[in-house]
């Protein structure tokens, strides 16, 4: 497996950055069909940089798979994260620290939780009125899963967006916090690298690691 430099924590005091946190919900860490242990294991690593995120007053998108009964997605993918459901609720330990289970919610207001209804956040007018509206951003911190399916849309999506209108932005993926899931036809380590490698060679920044 390929490394990449460490990325140190106070680089990204800048006011200018920002953490999008990719579908960390329980759907696909601990219940239902399309759960994985293996995307379950980077939980520790974006717990700690929404710890980070939220001690530094850097502002966060947490995506959130959340899909009608009927979803038109579910011709590709098995019914998972259906609106209502436990499936679709972003990880207890995330909420907590993000503020969704603190009853002192308001007194915290980094912390944006968008669903979505596709695999791709980055087109979610929620995330786009967001994006517009916060022009000074110029860097934004992308985890969790899966790292060849939405992370990757949206990492895709985010940077020719940028390009499209000559905006400058830095996006930096820690590999040790992005995963994806194995299954037949479908072999983690290999999706895995083609993903990065795909991201790296379209301008996406790789580091190992945030080091706090």
């Amino acid at each position: 497996m390929n490394t990449y430099p460490k990325t140190n924590s106070s680089v990204l005091k800048d006011r200018k950055t920002a953490l999008v946190i990719v579908d960390m919900v329980n759907g696909f860490l601990t219940e239902g069909v399309m759960s994985s242990p293996r995307c379950a294991s980077v939980l520790p690593a974006c717990e700690r940089l929404l710890q980070f995120a939220m001690d530094s007053g850097i502002p966060t998108i947490a995506f959130a798979d959340c899909h009608e009964p009927d979803c038109i997605e579910f011709s590709s993918f098995p019914p998972h994260c259906i609106r209502g459901t436990s499936e679709s609720e972003i990880a207890p330990s995330l909420r907590r620290i993000g503020g969704d289970l603190n009853p002192r919610r308001n007194w915290i207001d980094t912390y944006k939780h968008i669903p979505k209804n596709s695999t791709n956040g980055a087109i979610t007018p929620e995330f786009q009125k967001w994006l517009a509206e916060n022009s000074h951003i110029a860097r934004i911190v992308v985890c969790g899963v899966c790292t060849d399916i939405c992370v990757m849309q949206f990492c895709l999506t985010l940077k020719t967006l940028c390009n499209q209108a000559d905006r400058p932005m830095e996006i930096l993926l820690p590999v040790d916090a992005v995963e994806t899931y194995d299954a037949p036809g479908h072999d983690a380590e290999a999706c895995n690298a083609a993903a990065l490698q795909f991201m790296q060679q379209a301008g996406i920044t790789l580091t190992d690691t945030i080091d706090f």
